[in-house]
């Protein structure tokens, strides 16, 4: 492993009712959440919607996933470990639209802002991607999904991973980024 970098995947769909028998437990509590933010008939309907990210095609972390989240950072800010985030689902409104957050994406920026460790987060979902360096210096990178490609082009690339900085050197639709930490 590289020296002080640590890669942290988020299950992004820890609550949803996708891929969920609807009689377990976990099914209920997320539909139950889903409809307390969501009064449209059809669940992937965000119209109207306050926080248009809870709809059915999106999900969100457990509270025990953010409680491990917070340890692993802890200990990532005692040992001087840049870490990287990736979920499928981007957690900051400035890189992505709003209907393609997490449904609690600002639990998960509160637990990564309360720590210094953070250098990026990576996610997918909305197709066109997005970009943002937030408030506290981490970078956001969504990346432009294959799904909305034109036949002609394509969508990927390769991340290099620095010491300082990371080099997203991109094909087709995904530009070439430098993201300094």
């Amino acid at each position: 492993p590289a020296p002080r970098l640590r890669l942290v995947v988020l299950d992004a769909y820890d609550l949803s009712t996708l891929g969920r028998d609807p009689d377990s437990p976990r099914y209920r509590e997320a539909l139950r959440l889903l409809r307390e933010r969501n009064h449209n008939e059809n669940l992937n309907d965000p119209t109207g919607l306050e926080e248009p990210q809870f709809v059915e095609f999106n999900g969100g972390f457990s509270q025990a996933q953010l409680d491990w989240f917070d340890e692993v950072l802890k200990f990532s800010d005692e040992n001087k470990e840049n870490v990287i985030v990736m979920g499928h689902l981007p957690i900051h409104p400035d890189a992505s639209d709003r209907v393609c957050l997490a449904w609690n994406y600002e639990a998960a920026l509160a637990v990564i802002h309360s720590h210094r460790c953070v250098v990026c987060c990576l996610a997918g979902h909305l197709h066109d991607g997005g970009y943002c360096l937030d408030s506290h210096g981490v970078h956001h990178l969504t990346v432009a999904g294959v799904i909305e490609t034109p036949p002609e082009s394509t969508a990927f690339g390769t991340v290099h991973v620095y010491e300082d900085k990371m080099v997203l050197k991109g094909r087709g639709r995904v530009p070439d980024r430098v993201m300094h930490f």
